[in-house]
């Protein structure tokens, strides 16, 4: 497989997390990485370290492991596969042993702790060619050494496949915390959780605004449901929505500026469209069916909603003002909660099928239909990652409902919640 050697960018979307200072040095290499087959083989030895525990070490190593084969574009080199690799003298790089195991690269990593900073050395060197493609120098506090761990996995990412990667993207998520449901955050990898609310009420639906900075949720906090924003220094809230016993479900425009709610101020739950700067709330659906669930197109001109105005829930579009609304799912007597793919061609839901509730996407130019979970509990909640490779979603197939990611096709189901119900997750982009 041939990779090709860009130019990356460094993206540090950081929420409630004032304490990493990293940053890099870095000499850039031009040249492309030779090999064969559907991914990109590698090997990543266990990591070179001075100043560190061996733990911190190992941990930055295998974090680095997991975010490449989380990617799909790299296919990892078994560890123990490496003990047939003679121990290398100084900065020689043994490639023709590398080659004989598989790898068509090896990732050096190299761990110091100097002056109150971990400092992590990637050198990514080409088995083939026996030319090193990649050398940077990643720093930060000690309390951070998983994110350099990630930021290094999204720059390769970028370097060599021209996509942006995910290690350093986050997960919200709403779970059980002493008989509330509070808001939360973590890894996208299911590391580092982190609480964000106190409020001892109700907190669903935590939704990213495209920078990262801000999350918008529905919270039970005050008399009755409303929308509420926090943003990345902790500071909360309130939206200024129509009002009505209920203000729920907001998601944002793809510019930020909007945030599309429902409400039932008029005695029915129809959508609604807040302009955050005007303050200024626009009606968007008027019918006496129940309209819920509003998620934005990627090009801000469509809003997927769900709608029972045919008797039972299904998924609908309609343009962003309210017009040419039309029915998309089919075939189910219950669908709801789509997701835009982040380039718009695909739409995630929840369809009822066999008594269960599963996920499926939709291609929306050719209306085909593709089911990715199969009956294992109750499946729900989809959303994308930002790469549109991956989808987060909750399910109850261990008994209680835990947060787990997919591949996009359905494929390396992973679970990274345990130990209460956790749901309504969305994917930071």
């Amino acid at each position: 497989m041939q990779l090709r050697s860009l130019v990356p960018g460094i993206v540090l979307p950081l929420l409630l997390l004032p304490g990493l200072t990293s940053a890099q040095e870095e000499r850039r290499l031009d040249g492309t990485i030779s090999g064969s087959g559907s991914a990109f083989k590698i090997g990543v030895p266990a990591a070179r370290y001075q100043g560190v525990s061996d733990a911190v070490a190992t941990e930055i190593a295998q974090t680095v492991r997991d975010d490449l084969e989380f990617s799909g574009f790299f296919d990892l080199i078994d560890p123990q596969l490496y003990s047939l690799i003679p121990a290398s003298e100084g900065d020689e790089e043994r490639h023709d042993d590398w080659l004989s195991i598989g790898a068509d690269a090896m990732l050096r990593l190299v761990v110091e702790y100097k002056n109150d900073r971990v400092y992590l050395e990637a050198r990514l060197h080409d088995n083939q060619t026996k030319q090193m493609t990649f050398n940077r120098i990643y720093r930060g506090s000690n309390d951070f050494a998983r994110r350099l761990a990630h930021q290094l996995a999204d720059d390769l990412m970028r370097q060599f496949t021209g996509r942006p990667g995910v290690a350093m993207t986050r997960i919200a998520f709403s779970s059980f915390h002493e008989e509330n449901k509070e808001v939360y955050i973590m890894d996208y990898d299911g590391q580092r959780v982190r609480r964000l609310t106190t409020s001892r009420s109700t907190n669903l639906s935590p939704v990213w605004s495209p920078d990262g900075k801000e999350l918008a949720f529905t919270s039970w906090r005050g008399k009755q449901p409303g929308v509420y924003v926090m943003n990345n220094q902790g500071k909360l809230g309130h939206l200024d929505t129509v009002g009505g016993e209920l203000s729920a479900a907001p998601d944002w425009s793809p510019d930020g500026r909007r945030l599309a709610y429902v409400s039932d101020v008029d005695g029915n739950s129809e959508i609604y469209i807040l302009d955050r700067q005007s303050k200024r709330n626009s009606r968007v659906t008027r019918n006496n069916a129940i309209d819920t669930g509003p998620a934005w197109s990627p090009n801000g001109r469509e809003i997927a909603f769900t709608s029972d105005r045919t008797g039972n829930p299904q998924v609908y579009l309609m343009d962003a003002e309210g017009l040419n609304a039309r029915r998309v799912s089919f075939g189910s007597p219950y669908a709801s909660s789509p997701a835009w793919s982040p380039r718009g061609e695909q739409l995630a839901y929840v369809s009822r099928i066999d008594g269960k509730f599963d996920v499926v996407v939709l291609e929306t130019v050719t209306g085909q239909v593709r089911r990715l979970t199969h009956g294992e509990g109750n499946n729900e909640n989809p959303r994308w990652s930002p790469d549109g490779r991956h989808l987060v979603f909750a399910s109850s197939r261990a008994g209680r409902y835990d947060v787990y990611t997919m591949r996009a096709d359905g494929s390396r189901v992973k679970r990274l919640t345990r130990g209460g119900d956790s749901f309504t997750p969305d994917w930071s982009r």
